[in-house]
């Protein structure tokens, strides 16, 4: 995987920077015009709990970040989520640009700024360092624009639980070292970081819920083409892909219609409808969504969408449709 922003890692990695809820002001205006900076993450960090990372995406009083738990069960294994993001971002396939503008020059105080994320193109040996990196868009890849106040060099868009403006922004995560990036939906995102006098990003941190129907038929199956061309690819195959293929190359949970007592793969479009085939060095879709490992950490934890799906978080959860994720991350100046 590879590319940027957001993780599932060995199984599924995503996040950007503090605990606990957030101190928005609210859906506001920002003005036109005024002074832009542009900056590119220096480091992404992922949560190894559900707490770390976390805000309250639906009004419910309870901070919400299931990709923790994900990472967590998966660090239990000795599938270490965090190395393969530092991994990518050292080498330049995570990498996501941000472009502040605000009325405020020196970016400390303002009733409505504005923040726009994106992902950029992978590059060879990028320029952390100088302030100066040049770096380029990936324009496939859809941005997300944010609005919300600056406090003291905080800024912090409007509340998921509340705002009457949601943003969706899509990013692209490595899910397992050495592995391409999935690309993950992330609804009702929330922003928020805090620029330092000497113009770098401290405690920045993206929330927001990822659907569950996207889970099922777009993220699960990527990991498990992710999975078998990374313990295909790899001679000799590594201490991590031997793990890999215990935890999910083992036929899944039996289904009736299969006469192997192995898990049934869904049909056309996601899947072939196939059984699977256990110890065959391929990892099927039903090897991953029904392995013991991860099956309930999959499970939707939020009610971000109505019956008839538009966005309207609940914090009754009367029907829980998304999983929530978090990630943290630093940056320093850049050009693009």
């Amino acid at each position: 995987m590879k590319r940027t922003i957001i993780s599932l890692v060995s199984l599924f990695p995503l996040t950007f920077a503090a605990c606990g809820g957030t101190s928005d002001g609210g859906d506001c205006t920002a003005s036109a015009g005024g002074s832009s900076s542009k900056y590119v993450t220096s480091s992404v960090m992922v949560p190894q709990q559900r707490q770390d990372y976390a805000i309250d995406l639906n009004g419910d009083g309870r901070v919400d970040n299931q990709l923790g738990n994900i990472i967590g069960a998966l660090e239990g294994q000795m599938l270490h989520v965090q190395d393969g993001v530092n991994t990518a971002v050292t080498d330049g396939t995570l990498i996501v640009l941000m472009n502040e503008t605000s009325s405020d020059a020196t970016f400390q105080s303002d009733a409505c700024a504005t923040a726009s994320l994106q992902v950029g193109q992978s590059q060879k040996m990028p320029d952390y360092t100088s302030g100066m990196g040049q770096f380029t868009v990936d324009s496939a890849q859809q941005g997300g624009t944010f609005n919300g106040p600056i406090k003291a060099g905080k800024f912090s868009s409007s509340s998921p639980a509340t705002t009457t403006k949601p943003v969706t922004v899509v990013i692209k995560l490595p899910l397992v070292a050495g592995a391409e990036a999935v690309t993950l939906k992330v609804n009702g995102a929330h922003l928020q970081f805090t620029r330092g006098a000497d113009g770098k990003i401290t405690g920045g941190q993206l929330n927001g819920a990822i659907k569950n129907e996207d889970v099922q038929n777009s993220i699960i199956p990527n990991v498990a083409t992710l999975l078998t061309n990374k313990v295909k690819s790899d001679n000799p195959q590594t201490s991590a892909d031997a793990q890999i293929l215990s935890i999910f190359d083992n036929g899944g949970k039996a289904d009736a219609a299969c006469a192997t007592g192995t898990c049934k793969n869904p049909a056309a479009p996601i899947g072939d409808g196939s059984c699977a085939v256990k110890n065959d060095g391929k990892i099927d879709i039903c090897e991953v969504s029904t392995a013991g490992l991860i099956q309930n950490v999959l499970a939707p934890d939020v009610q971000m969408f109505d019956a008839a799906g538009g966005y309207k978080p609940n914090k009754d959860n009367t029907m829980k449709d998304s999983l929530s994720i978090g990630l943290s991350f630093t940056m320093v100046g850049a050009k693009f």
